[in-house]
């Protein structure tokens, strides 16, 4: 059932081996930051007025009024999507062209089970759902399309779990076999090859498929978040086991190299872009603590020969999707911990950061059923190849009263 608070969205490796299926399965083996726009935060104190409060371990802590509504942007509108049952959420979403997206994550949620894998598909009129079914997968994590007959999911049940669309139907994949302890984060898909970021149980790991069967491209400490993939580079990025951002570069010819980020403690990587090889953006966040109420945003750009961070003119928050069209047209969604109710949009025009917030979905209620109910809790965005339009989606709340949402810029 659709949430009658939603205010904004009404229309809207050998044991692996030996467990691993025949042949179709894997062997786990500085530029100067930009500009930052001077709009001034919508919270920020005026000139002799205190400090932000702190939290124990000495991070600042976000407003009082953390969910407290902002000047929403007129480009972002809510979407009517399939209407997805029970608790739901959209984790990732990908578009092909102006008739064909892809959302994916989760349905018929509940504090009490996992919940069922769900598709979404945009036909260039409405959202409708793509049944994918089977109670091997519960949750669907990233989604990767390089046209409407060339589509990759992944996600996770009692294993890690992979489909492909062909354009009429899913097939199904196991790229671990029935091996239970790693599981799948995000997938790439470009040219007929799909690239797969996983982790195991002390490793993290790259996975390709060639069109024929699973390979293993790469295991290393840490754990993977995100892959992308591009005129032959590949880059997988996560947190290191230094509890640092991880950044990986598959290279044309085939090798890979760990391409060393800036050292930030409690920093970790959500997603990356490549817009060419020498113009790569990564985001995430900082965490310095268990008592920190929220973390904080976390950019770095590769200008071909280096990682360097970039700041951002958001104090507090998170964030978890990065798209691009070119060099002047950078989106990254995310949370803005200040103003936790609406999604936090940043857009880099090649020189200095813009900042928007799309809609608020929910009116903070005395009797809510979490504190975090009318809170963001994913997001992910995706640019409309040939185009200008973005698709981002997400989710808002948390446990039995999470509800899924889709925007249109």
């Amino acid at each position: 059932m659709r949430n009658p608070r939603l205010a904004a969205v009404a229309l809207i490796g050998t044991a692996l081996a030996a467990a691993c299926g025949p042949g179709r399965t894997a062997l786990p083996a500085p530029s100067p930051s930009p500009a930052v726009s001077q709009s001034p935060a919508p919270d920020r104190a005026a000139p002799g007025s205190p400090a932000p409060s702190r939290t124990a371990s000495g991070s600042p802590a976000p407003s009082g009024a953390a969910t407290g509504a902002v000047t929403a942007s007129t480009a972002w509108a809510a979407t009517a999507d399939a209407g997805l049952p029970g608790s739901s959420a959209l984790l990732d979403v990908a578009a092909t062209g102006p008739r064909d997206a892809w959302a994916v994550g989760y349905k018929d949620s509940a504090e009490d089970r996992e919940g069922a894998p769900a598709v979404l598909r945009w036909d260039g009129s409405r959202w409708r759902e793509i049944p994918l079914t089977g109670d091997d997968v519960h949750h669907l994590e990233g989604v990767s399309a390089a046209g409407p007959d060339d589509v990759w999911v992944v996600g996770n049940g009692r294993s890690a779990f992979a489909a492909h669309w062909d354009g009429r139907r899913w097939a199904r994949e196991k790229p671990f076999g029935v091996v239970e302890d790693y599981r799948l984060a995000d997938v790439a898909t470009t040219d007929g090859t799909a690239w797969f970021a996983g982790n195991g149980p002390s490793k993290a790991v790259v996975l390709k498929w060639d069109g024929r069967e699973f390979g293993n491209a790469l295991s290393t400490g840490g754990a993977f978040n995100a892959i992308t993939a591009k005129e032959g580079h590949v880059w997988a990025v996560g947190s290191s086991e230094r509890h640092m951002p991880l950044i990986w570069h598959g290279t044309p010819d085939g090798a890979w190299e760990s391409s060393p980020a800036p050292e930030i403690p409690g920093g970790g990587l959500n997603r990356v872009w490549q817009i060419s090889p020498s113009e790569v953006w990564a985001v995430g966040e900082v965490t310095t603590g268990p008592d920190d109420r929220a973390g904080r945003p976390l950019v770095l750009r590769w200008d071909g020969s280096s990682w360097s961070r970039v700041e951002v003119p958001v104090r507090l928050g998170a964030l978890h999707g990065v798209t691009a069209s070119g060099p002047g047209d950078l989106w990254v969604s995310g949370i803005d911990a200040d103003h936790a109710g609406q999604v936090l949009f940043l857009r880099f025009d090649g020189a200095k950061w813009s900042r928007e917030y799309g809609p608020l979905f929910r009116v903070h209620e005395e009797d809510q059923q979490y504190e975090e109910t009318d809170d963001v809790n994913h997001t992910g965005i995706a640019r409309v190849p040939g185009t200008t339009a973005l698709w981002a989606v997400g989710s808002v709340g948390v446990g039995d009263d999470e509800d899924d949402f889709v925007l249109r810029h």
